[in-house]
């Protein structure tokens, strides 16, 4: 049943997890993510245009990070996923 293609909304999940603590750059992203630089481009561009995401520029090098609405909606996420989606739970 599963299958090795994300959807739209767990690739934005992924990106808001891994820019949640740490910094990331886009080639970091693009490595982890495995996506085509266009598409990891156009979903950046996304994210910053909903601020989820800021963008940074330290030391010339530009880096993005979850913003707290960002974490909000990722919290959502996660909790709707749970309680809809739950496998365990359809068990019982």
């Amino acid at each position: 049943m599963s299958s090795p293609r994300r959807s739209k909304f767990e690739i934005w999940a992924e990106i808001l997890e891994f820019c949640l603590r740490v910094k990331r750059t886009q080639t970091w992203l693009l490595r982890k993510t495995r996506l085509k630089t266009s598409t990891i481009k156009e979903i950046l561009q996304f994210l910053l245009s909903r601020n989820l995401i800021e963008q940074l520029n330290e030391d010339e090098i530009i880096r993005y990070h979850t913003t707290q609405r960002g974490e909000e909606v990722l919290k959502r996420f996660y909790t709707l996923v749970n309680d809809y989606f739950n496998l365990d739970q359809n068990k019982k």
